[in-house]
């Protein structure tokens, strides 16, 4: 029998479709949340479950598989920025709920607070350094460092 004929169709591999739908995420829900990272030793962005960010947690980089372990002060920077931003986005869809109006005008503003959040989830990343030793560049790439 050659690769050109046909073979078993039992042997055949059938891609499976799924008859759960993917949900989508609930900007409501802490817990779905994905929080970017840069990793100290490559300095490559990564995302970690923000139900997993918890001092002391060790988390890997894809990238280069170096370390990355939050500090207790990182930790309550992230836990609290999240923490003010869900409070304030329950307090307007709960008001919108009340009043039963503008239904299009909380949609454009949890539009706006979404991107704002993400812009602010961005500079963490940027700005927050986890415990551990800096890994020193090595060779050329020391020189422009």
């Amino acid at each position: 029998m050659s690769d050109d004929q046909p073979g078993n169709a039992a042997s055949t591999p059938v891609p499976e479709t799924s008859a759960v739908q993917p949900k989508a995420r609930d900007p409501f829900d802490r817990l779905g949340w994905d929080l970017p990272v840069i990793c100290k030793d490559c300095d490559k962005e990564f995302k970690v479950p923000y139900r997993h960010f918890q001092a002391g947690v060790v988390f890997h980089c894809p990238h280069c598989h170096g370390s990355y372990v939050p500090t207790l002060p990182m930790y309550r920077q992230v836990h609290d920025t999240f923490e003010t931003f869900f409070a304030r986005m329950r307090g307007e869809r709960d008001e919108m709920a009340r009043s039963e109006a503008g239904g299009d005008a909380f949609s454009s503003r949890m539009d706006g607070a979404l991107a704002e959040f993400n812009q602010v989830l961005e500079k963490l990343a940027h700005e927050l350094r986890p415990a551990g030793k800096m890994v020193r560049r090595k060779g050329l790439a020391a020189m422009f460092t």
